[in-house]
């Protein structure tokens, strides 16, 4: 005799509803997020599903339009000159990878820095006036 035995097949999840991050609300220009209604994380992005406890009980937020510079990098393109990405976190414990422009300023962890939309284009800036990270002490 002879059984065969099926193995279950995972599917995976299509988390995000759209591709677009950058959405309009009454206070302006703002990053899309979704706030899970089951567990309370935030997430960037419109999610169809929670990313921490797989709910598909998630409602959309406007993300916060200032946060810290948590590490940065210069890349540099070819003949474009260079392109400087860095990791910001947003209040609500979100994390996310954008452009930034120094504005004259000296990048550093722990710096202040706010949301600027340039078209369809988002990125963060050093907040003038505010510094982060290691004192001058």
């Amino acid at each position: 005799m002879t059984t065969t035995t099926e193995a279950m097949v995972s599917r995976p999840i299509a988390d995000l509803d759209s591709d677009g991050l950058l959405g309009s609300f009454p206070g302006g220009p703002r990053l899309v997020g979704t706030k899970c209604d089951r567990c309370g994380r935030a997430m960037i992005g419109v999610r169809v599903v929670c990313s921490a406890c797989v709910s598909t009980e998630v409602s959309r937020i406007e993300l916060p339009t200032s946060g810290s510079l948590y590490t940065f990098t210069r890349l540099h393109v070819g003949g474009d000159g260079v392109r400087i990405l860095g990791y910001v976190d947003l209040e609500g414990d979100v994390r996310t990878l954008a452009d930034i422009r120094e504005n004259g300023m000296s990048l550093q962890p722990g710096l202040q820095v706010e949301l600027g939309v340039d078209g369809s284009n988002w990125f963060f800036a050093p907040v003038s006036g505010v510094n982060g990270g290691e004192s001058d002490d």
